[in-house]
């Protein structure tokens, strides 16, 4: 039994639906329940702007403490609890996942023993698997139809960087922790 294009069905494009115009139907039952609605929504868009503010001045205030904490007792501190003037309190949390990593800041990172890890994908080209389906379906089939300068360029790679795990628990490792934190960026959580 011989398959013409193992592909085929990959490149078959379904037409998006069109949008129609949205229809207005009252619902007075409702009473002025769709206006609450939308100024609830707009005052949780407000606070939630102002909540994100504060939680930035927090986590700043935090990772200033957190340094502080790791030179005083030489080891990664646990998780502790910051208090304001009011007596409020909230738990301030380090976890060793980290944002992720662009080229700029891999440069930076390499000079750090440890601290940088490399991933690359392999990925098919999309455009020569599209232009060669066919041919690859008969590869597959033990068939070699593809041009010699084609087959280095049929399959690409995407290389991404990330911190490696442990970092946060090596910072007194370098000269300036203060710097290496803020280059690997620990995911930091806030809890009530």
């Amino acid at each position: 039994m011989k398959t013409t294009n193992l592909f085929a069905a990959t490149t078959t494009k379904t037409a998006a639906p069109k949008k129609a115009d949205k229809k207005v139907l009252s619902a007075h039952e409702l009473g002025d329940k769709v206006k609450r609605f939308a100024d609830l929504k707009n005052q949780i868009d407000a606070l939630t702007g102002e909540l994100k503010m504060i939680e930035g001045d927090i986590k700043g205030k935090g990772r200033e403490l957190f340094v502080q904490e790791y030179k005083r007792e030489r080891r990664t501190p646990d998780n502790f609890k910051i208090q304001d003037q009011t007596g409020s309190s909230c738990l301030f949390i380090v976890m060793d996942k980290y944002t992720s990593v662009d080229d700029e800041k891999a440069a930076i990172l390499k000079d750090f023993d440890g601290l940088l890890g490399e991933n690359v994908v392999y990925k098919f080209n999309t455009e020569l698997v599209e232009k060669y389906g066919s041919v690859l379906s008969e590869l597959i089939l033990n068939c070699p139809d593809i041009a010699d300068e084609d087959k280095g360029n049929l399959i690409s790679g995407e290389r991404t960087y990330s911190v490696s795990k442990g970092s946060i628990d090596r910072l007194l490792q370098f000269a300036n922790p203060e710097q290496v934190l803020e280059l690997i960026n620990p995911i930091c959580a806030l809890k009530k």
